[in-house]
């Protein structure tokens, strides 16, 4: 399991699924879920300088995750990368940064009407799903409670020509792109997030 908290990586990982790379990373051994809490708070509170990735090396890899997630209000959300017939692929700016389509699950719907819903709503182009990506994780701070965003991503197409692009200005979404492929890393890669990032490099963008 891999999250973001701003520019700071958590992973946590079985004792006997060493990374390949380890000297990337600050290694914790024996961890618990408390010591990745720990490291967490300390990010959260922005008193972590620069933007370390940290390994949480553990001897029963399922219950740290599952006692480390009953600290975090857990909130599951879908998204899509979605392209057209140009092979362009849909990018938003929300709040001044770079992202891409993506918004909570509500009851009774699956994980993937959630996904083209929330493409719909945000960007006012409708999609259709035609293959699963990755799951992604990040945190943030709501009202004060320490929220874990758990994001589905779904591979997305929009075949309809002449789609009016509308931006869901109440979500903070101020424009929206239809950009060529070859340009998505020289012109968002400076100002998005992370998990978007791994997102997009899950889809080939290079």
């Amino acid at each position: 399991m891999q999250f973001y908290t701003g520019k700071v990586s958590f992973e946590i990982r079985d004792k006997n699924d060493k990374h390949p790379n380890e000297e990337r990373f600050v290694i914790y051994g024996n961890a618990s879920a408390e010591t990745v809490w720990s490291r967490y708070l300390a990010a959260a509170s922005e008193n972590i300088a620069g933007a370390p990735k940290y390994i949480f090396y553990t001897t029963n890899y399922n219950q740290t995750k599952t006692d480390l997630l009953d600290k975090f209000q857990v909130r599951v959300a879908g998204g899509g990368v979605v392209h057209n017939e140009k092979d362009e692929l849909l990018i938003i700016k929300r709040n001044g940064v770079y992202d891409i389509p993506k918004g909570h699950l509500d009851k009774g719907e699956t994980i993937e009407e959630c996904a083209e819903r929330e493409v719909k709503e945000e960007t006012g182009i409708s999609a259709t799903i035609y293959s699963t990506i990755v799951e992604s994780f990040h945190t943030y701070i709501y009202k004060g409670k320490h929220i874990l965003k758990h994001t589905y991503w779904f591979k997305m197409r929009s075949d309809l020509e002449n789609q009016k692009a509308i931006p869901q200005e109440e979500e903070g979404i101020e424009e929206i792109i239809w950009m060529p492929k070859d340009q998505v890393k020289t012109t968002i890669w400076k100002n998005t997030y992370k998990s978007i990032k791994d997102v997009l490099l899950q889809c080939g963008i290079e």
